[in-house]
């Protein structure tokens, strides 16, 4: 049995976000066992190098029916809210920020849309997923506005020819998936990627309801989950083809589902639904420049989405939304010596139409300078960057500096300090939507924060624990505004101070291979606010604690996991004297075994909720799932 492990990443090739549609850099050299391949988290991101990252592999979690929401999950520093689960919103908060605050990247283009909102992960189809980078800290800088809580790169697989893979599930609540990718060989150099997937459910799930929860000792009544169906399909394309000395990268993405929205317990909407989509396509060339070290590249994107809603009896017709979004970037970098030196510069624009609304265009540019530099023999690595950036009548700027010091063997020490802002949306200022009202006097969103942090990132695994403060001004909050309505005001402070802690070991007690990784974080979210009864408390529906550990043996062609989710209490407002949301805990486990080596062919069981907690909902009293089984059929080429 041969068992290798090598932790240090490559270089990154320049920011994410400037480098949709590219061949990621080469991976981490797996560990193979027995015709297994077992991936560790990493701690380096390609946007940034040198911030808080923690980088997963889908491959890690394989056969197991993870989307973005729970792979994500799994990195420190990260919360995800599931409103209503199997097909429902799920919104990804980073360091106590607004969901808001964190850029969601597909391939490093944002799907942060001018319709304003977090985006909403279960839209992304998870036979999409190869790797997700999260970046947590003041990331606009390297990645652009609105990351400011930090950043969520979602990386589809590269096109590699003769890689293909198949999977069909299907479990509890009438849950289903199945999807398949395969790259080609054109001839010439070029390559092509083709990836289909489609999921649904039922979502019929039995839960315990309290009928009178201001009632000591009220026993939960039994119920099931009705209209809560939802369906979701996507193809992805990607091409890459010489073009002279330089390389041309197409991408091509569609996603689009419908789900049914059954309101809550006390007040259930059984007539009202959603449809939504995303078209996304890009086009990058890049190449060797002129002079000596210096490489040009240049993209093109564009992105269309549409909503459709139902939502009361206030109107007989559905709400209509549509979005475009257009851009143009160029990009320079010059390797001087041990030193980078990266500009980029990019145009473009988004509009709005809604109906019964006058369309609204936006403009939008920016000029961004990095660069990354080896000093003191090698021992030190310090990233400075800069970016200013024009979205329609509001001008921002983001700074960046980060730094690695290498202490001894695998060990660094990294610390960043960063600052970024994110514009109030088309939709925040313009649109009146149903009972929520524009306000057109809103100004940017800030957020300021710093993070150092001991790593390890050796043979033996990875280690990294840090610590973090971040402040957010002008958050943009709802409040009451007239008669049953809602307007956005900026009148949003917190404090966010914490720890943030990431473990994970090379397979260890020999032919077992066990494998154990964890991520913890304890934060304190503290209000700032005139208002004495609130200030200092904590922010509403944050977390203090979060773990997630899984423990795992791959012996042979049997694998076999286990893994906890801990939440801590959340306060359900700002002056935290309404009895918070209790702490929840749970598990998951689950197994496969390899029935075929060459092709491969696995079949997984995984069980969710394992002690089938009843009582689990979200912010708004939506119920989430009890246990849940799925069973999973998966094969592919072999890896090598």
């Amino acid at each position: 049995m041969a068992c290798a492990v090598a932790m240090a990443p490559a270089r990154a090739e320049g920011p994410a976000a400037g480098n949709p549609a590219v061949e990621p850099p080469a991976d981490q050299p797996p560990v193979v066992m027995d015709e297994q391949v077992v991936r560790l988290p990493r701690a380096e991101a390609a946007g940034d190098p040198l911030a808080a990252a923690t980088v997963v592999e889908a491959s890690r979690f394989e056969g197991e029916a993870k989307g973005v929401a729970e792979l994500v999950s799994t990195a420190p520093g990260v919360a995800v809210s599931d409103y209503g689960g199997l097909g429902q919103l799920t919104t990804v908060s980073i360091r106590g920020s607004t969901a808001n605050g964190v850029l969601v990247l597909l391939d490093g283009l944002p799907l942060n849309t001018a319709f304003g909102g977090a985006v909403d992960l279960s839209t992304i189809p998870a036979g999409w997923i190869d790797r997700i980078e999260v970046v947590r800290g003041a990331e606009g800088a390297l990645y652009g506005p609105g990351a400011m809580g930090g950043v969520v790169n979602v990386l589809t697989p590269a096109a590699r020819a003769g890689r293909w893979s198949a999977e069909a599930a299907g479990g509890s609540f009438g849950t289903w998936q199945a999807g398949g990718d395969g790259a080609f060989s054109l001839g010439g150099g070029r390559t092509l990627l083709l990836a289909g997937t489609a999921s649904g459910t039922r979502g019929d799930f039995p839960y315990l309801h309290d009928d009178a929860p201001l009632v000591d000792g009220n026993p939960l009544v039994p119920r099931v989950r009705a209209d809560n169906a939802a369906l979701r399909g996507g193809l992805l394309a990607r091409l890459t083809a010489p073009a002279g000395t330089a390389r041309l990268d197409g991408l091509f993405q569609l996603s689009a589902g419908r789900r049914e929205l059954p309101g809550v317990a006390y007040s259930l909407t059984p007539d009202d639904w959603q449809e939504d989509g995303r078209i996304l396509a890009a086009l990058r060339l890049a190449g060797p420049g002129p002079a000596e070290g210096l490489s040009l590249s240049g993209r093109l994107h564009a992105r269309l989405d549409w909503l459709d809603l139902r939502v009361g009896d206030a109107s007989p017709d559905p709400w209509h939304q549509r979005g475009l979004a257009t851009g143009l970037a160029g990009e320079a970098r010059w390797q001087v010596g041990t030193s980078l030196l990266v500009a980029t510069v990019e145009g473009g624009a988004e509009g709005v139409r809604a109906r019964g609304l006058q369309e609204v265009v936006r403009g939008r540019g920016s000029l961004a300078l990095s660069a990354e530099a080896l000093l003191a023999g090698g021992l030190l690595r310090l990233g400075p960057a800069a970016r200013l950036d024009v979205e329609g009548p509001f001008t921002g700027w983001s700074g960046r500096l980060g730094g690695a010091l290498r202490l001894w063997g695998p060990w660094s020490l990294r610390a960043g300090v960063g600052r970024t802002f994110r514009a109030p949306s088309v939709a925040e200022l313009t649109l009146e939507q149903g009972l929520v009202l524009p306000n057109p006097d809103l100004v940017p969103e800030q957020g300021l924060g710093a993070d150092a942090a001991l790593v390890g990132d050796g043979p033996l695994g990875l280690l990294s624990v840090g610590a973090q403060a971040t402040r957010y001004r002008d958050l943009v909050v709802y409040q009451a505004f007239g008669f049953q309505r809602l307007k956005p005001f900026n009148t949003g402070e917190a404090l966010i101070t914490g720890l943030e802690v990431e473990a994970a070991t090379a397979p260890l007690l020999g032919p077992l291979a066990a494998t154990f990784s964890a991520a913890f974080t304890w934060q304190r979210p503290r209000l700032i606010s005139d208002a004495a009864d609130q200030d200092g408390r904590d922010v509403p529906y944050r977390a203090r604690t979060r773990l997630f550990a899984r423990a795992a043996v791959a012996p042979g062609p049997v694998e076999a996991h286990v893994e906890v989710h801990q939440v801590g209490r959340r306060f359900t407002e700002p002056r935290n004297v309404t009895p918070p949301l209790p702490a929840t805990l749970v598990w998951n486990a689950g197994a496969s075994v390899r029935l075929r080596h060459d092709p491969l062919l696995r079949l997984h069981l995984e069980v969710r909720n394992l002690a089938d907690d009843r009582d689990l909902g979200d912010r708004y009293g939506s119920p989430l799932p009890g246990r849940m089984v799925m069973v999973t059929l998966r094969a592919g080429s072999a890896p090598h």
